[in-house]
């Protein structure tokens, strides 16, 4: 059997691709990464010799012109998932979410292309449960209801709502064959952690105390993720199933919260005093699905207890985050979200303006360290009086009177807002003034040392300022050579000359005797520059992440 696997490099598509291959299937996995994990597990699918892997943005026409037909089966779980995404950016959900259904229609071939399996969530119940018209155990045909269509948790079920009704529709005109699955609270290994049994897992792991419980006194009922797949298969073979909307879930135990945080602590074995707190907005009070039409299309039965799959869980987290984990050292990313990603990298530098107090937490207790992005001599912002006339030519700031007092002043609050926001240090661009405005050089070093001085033992990382050695060295504890091996220039992204290369070289042996920690920001758009990058930036002995120009990739 041919298979298709839309958005299958993320949670359910990557088991789903493990099974089938297992069974014996040809497998094509279409994903545009954006956030499913690269590690071990998804290397280990896509290099099975029976799985294909087409890397494409299925919200791109152009994307979908390029995939093949003759699929035996037609996988559509492509989606932005999870509470911090769907809050965080509720416009870009439906968009997403949408589009790739739409897309999805426009490409169907009902003669060449078999059965489409469409993921769909038990959250277009939760409008109706928590105003009482909506039973529980809830079955498939009640009536569905958005509360309060502003609220952003609701984009999400809106999106999915959306996507069941265009698929019915044109399945009926378009006369291809469909099936339609509701989630009920699904998880398991390699589920990300914005989730509620991985994130309790992780906090218990790293030993939380008190042990915080939003929603305790909530019910879900969880169905372990093997269950959802043997589900999934039951009703793509079910000719019972076609244009059906079904469940998928567990309805042999509805478990309250605080419960499953019993159960949390207790397969870690970490001991905790329980603190209740109040649920997340929007979050509906209990979740349970009728199964009744699972079992009369294909006999299907959870079989993975709660608490069986709970360890099973317990055991890839405590795996994935032990303290030997391989992490890569540091990450750019000037993009907002992502927080599952970020926590491949021990330290991350971020634009402040687009983190909360609660995400910076949320790296904090994974071992991530979080430095602010601050700019020293150039300004972004409206009009000031610390201004110059001059602007940085490649992204339009102002460059500054370095020893304005106005400007010293706004910079220290901007480097205190974000220490106090949960930050775990600062790092500091646009500190290479010695090539725009020397005489700045020494009012530069009075700003860093002020800066030291405010924040204490937090790690502070400089970017250049090479001119300032070694005084500047006496400030920070590490310091980033941006554009150490290759460079963009106006039509994409090239590597140095040959001497600008030895010149790097010989300040990166100067940097090697300073003691500090030591890490290199290259730019690239191909395979071969980035191993370009990585093979110099070892060579001397630096750190190195490479990235766009915009920095907006991890």
């Amino acid at each position: 059997m041919r298979t298709l696997l839309l958005g299958g490099a993320g949670f359910i598509g990557l088991h789903l691709a493990r099974r089938l291959t297992a069974d014996g299937h040809q497998v094509c996995i279409v994903d545009d990464f954006s956030r499913a994990r690269h590690d071990q597990d998804l290397t280990t699918v896509c290099e099975h010799p029976a799985v294909t892997v087409v890397s494409a943005d299925l919200t791109s026409a152009e994307a979908w012109a390029d995939l093949e037909h003759g699929w035996d089966q037609v996988y559509l779980l492509a989606a932005v998932v999870g509470v911090r995404n769907v809050e965080r950016d509720p416009a870009r959900v439906i968009r997403v979410n949408t589009m790739t259904v739409m897309n999805l229609l426009d490409w169907i071939r009902p003669v060449e292309d078999g059965r489409v399996f469409f993921a769909s969530t038990s959250e277009v119940y939760a409008g109706g449960v928590e105003a009482g018209v909506v039973g529980i155990p809830t079955a498939e045909n009640v009536p569905l209801m958005i509360s309060d269509i502003a609220a952003p948790r609701f984009a999400y079920a809106a999106s999915k709502l959306l996507g069941e009704a265009a698929l019915l529709h044109a399945a009926t005109a378009k006369r291809f064959d469909l099936v339609i699955g509701r989630f009920h609270n699904v998880y398991g290994p390699r589920m990300g952690s914005d989730h509620v049994i991985p994130e309790m897992l992780m906090r218990a792991v790293n030993g939380e105390e008190p042990f915080a419980v939003p929603g305790a006194d909530q019910y879900r009922a969880f169905c372990y993720i093997d269950d959802a797949i043997e589900a999934m298969l039951r009703l793509m073979e079910s000719p019972k199933a076609s244009r059906r909307i079904v469940h998928i879930g567990n309805d042999t135990e509805t478990t309250k919260i605080v419960d499953l945080a019993a159960l949390v602590l207790e397969a870690t074995g970490h001991t905790a005093t329980v603190h209740a707190e109040p649920a997340p907005s929007g979050s509906v009070s209990r979740r349970w699905p009728d199964l009744s039409l699972l079992r009369r299309l294909t006999g299907y039965e959870p079989k993975v207890s709660l608490a069986e799959g709970v360890i099973r869980t317990r055991d890839w987290y405590a795996a994935w985050m032990r303290p030997g984990r391989k992490r890569k050292p540091i990450a750019f990313y000037y993009g907002n979200g992502q927080l599952d990603r970020l926590t491949e990298y021990r330290t991350v530098v971020l634009q402040p303006d687009f983190y909360r107090a609660r995400d910076l937490l949320y790296l904090g207790q994974r071992g991530v360290r979080t430095l602010a992005y601050l700019s020293l001599s150039e300004d972004q912002g409206p009009p000031a009086p610390w201004q110059r006339d001059d602007r940085n030519p490649d992204w339009g700031g102002h460059f500054v009177h370095v020893d304005h007092p106005g400007w010293v002043d706004h910079v220290l609050n901007q480097a205190d807002t974000a220490l106090a926001m949960g930050f775990d240090g600062l790092f500091l661009d646009t500190l290479n003034v010695e090539l725009t405005y020397p005489e700045d050089v020494p009012h530069l070093i009075s700003l860093i040392t002020a800066m030291r001085a405010m924040a204490g033992s937090a790690y502070i990382l400089a970017n250049r300022g090479f001119g300032m050695l070694p005084e500047l060295a006496e400030l920070v504890d590490g310091m980033l050579f941006e554009s150490f091996s290759v460079r963009w220039v106006e039509d994409g992204y090239a590597p140095w000359p040959q001497d600008v290369l030895e010149h790097h070289a010989q300040i990166a042996e100067g940097l090697a005797e300073l003691g500090l920690d030591l890490f290199a920001l290259d730019y690239a758009d191909s395979d071969g520059l980035a191993a370009f990058a990585a093979r110099r930036a070892e060579q001397f002995g630096l750190e190195v992440f490479v990235s766009d120009r915009a920095l907006s990739q991890l």
